[in-house]
């Protein structure tokens, strides 16, 4: 029988973007079936003690470039570590992740899209007519995007983000499978092997 597991994002961060590109793999080769649970950051973060990028030490934020260069070398995702938009107002991009979610389409793929609008193209992911732009590439309806307005998307954004804390998880992205947490896309081949057993 094939397992299940929660996937804590936010399509702002760089790292979860590059797991994104590496999960649908995972997926083919273990069968397991995904959950999207996008976060909200902010609360995340106050709940568990972590630091927003700006806020964290000259060093820290150095090192990040670093690892996010080697990373995205290793993958082949041409990542730019430092896009003009970012921080992003994601919530209609995520509500839109939710939508396609909830209509059965690929919302994982969707998901990934968008982080490369990001974190590749050097997009406004706050933009409708990009995200317009992006479920046409997808051959996702447009329709989407309306859908994404409903506010029972950012009660289920706000669900999430509490059920992330309950479980444990203090950053993304964040794979829950059982009781066991993964932290990071480093942490990937790990989650591969708990699928697998």
């Amino acid at each position: 029988m094939s397992k299940a597991f929660d996937y804590y994002f936010i399509l702002n961060s760089p790292w979860s973007f590059l797991a994104a590109t590496q999960l649908p793999d995972i997926l083919h080769r273990t069968g397991a079936q995904i959950s999207l649970k996008p976060v909200q950051m902010g609360p995340l973060l106050e709940a568990t003690g972590g630091l927003p990028l700006a806020k964290r030490s000259a060093q820290r934020r150095a090192y990040r470039l670093q690892e996010l260069a080697r990373w995205a070398r290793r993958l082949g995702v041409p990542l730019n570590p430092e896009p003009s938009f970012f921080p992003v107002d994601e919530r209609r991009a995520v509500g839109t992740v939710l939508a396609a979610e909830e209509a059965g389409h690929d919302a994982l793929a969707l998901a990934e899209a968008f982080g490369a609008a990001i974190w590749v193209q050097n997009h406004n992911l706050a933009d409708e007519a990009v995200l317009g732009e992006i479920l046409a590439a997808e051959g996702l309806p447009a329709l989407l995007l309306d859908q994404a307005k409903d506010a029972r998307f950012d009660t289920i954004l706000a669900d999430n983000t509490k059920q992330a804390i309950e479980a444990g998880v203090f950053g993304v992205p964040t794979c829950v499978i059982g009781e066991q947490l993964f932290w990071g896309q480093d942490r990937l081949d790990f989650v591969e092997e708990a699928l697998r057993d």
